[in-house]
């Protein structure tokens, strides 16, 4: 392979040289022409079969997203395989909730409104009642109404401190006044 490489180069190398000088006679031309001075010496080129030239396309890389989908796919079936399966056995063997009449005395659960067993067994494990929900509700509500509050009577209570002058600073014992040392202040500064 080497030694063709040498050859070819050898023969493109001597055509250039040549064709300057026998390049009239020979048909090949100057450097300016158009076309590529032909090796003169034959040298043998591999098409791997009757399909003309194969190129080498470089493409990227498809393992990766093959790889992504066959799990993607493994795991939709390994989840949705049983998940259907339950779906279709609970609507064959227990089927949907009719409607009756409540009884006397008889106050009914949450989950009990549903009509699919899927959505009652939802709505029992997940779901809060609908009774919690508000009483929950009205106690954030009493929290904010009692902060509400509480910010107006401070409100208050600084605008009457301010109007009256009295507030904490009037109820801390001051220091006496004996016990401050004016000596370094009798001499000045020399």
């Amino acid at each position: 392979m080497a030694a063709m490489s040498v050859l070819r180069r050898a023969a493109v190398t001597a055509g250039a040289a040549l064709s300057g000088r026998l390049g009239a006679r020979l048909g090949l031309g100057g450097f300016l022409s158009r076309g590529f001075p032909k090796p003169l010496v034959p040298v043998p080129v591999r098409h791997s079969g009757d399909h003309g030239k194969r190129l080498f396309v470089v493409k990227p890389s498809g393992f990766y997203d093959r790889r992504f989908l066959n799990l993607l796919k493994f795991y939709i079936l390994l989840t949705g395989i049983p998940v259907a399966i339950g779906i279709t056995l609970v609507n064959v063997f227990i089927g949907e909730a009719e409607l009756a009449e409540i009884p006397e005395g008889y106050i009914p659960e949450h989950w009990e409104y549903y009509k699919h067993p899927i959505s009652r067994w939802i709505a029992r494990t997940f779901y809060d009642s609908p009774e919690k929900n508000y009483e929950r509700t009205m106690a954030i509500l009493q929290i904010e109404a009692e902060k509400a509050e509480l910010r107006l009577k401070e409100l208050e209570v600084r605008r009457l401190m301010r109007a009256r002058g009295d507030g904490p600073w009037f109820q801390y014992p001051t220091i006496d006044k004996e016990l401050i040392d004016h000596s370094p202040k009798a001499s000045p500064d020399n």
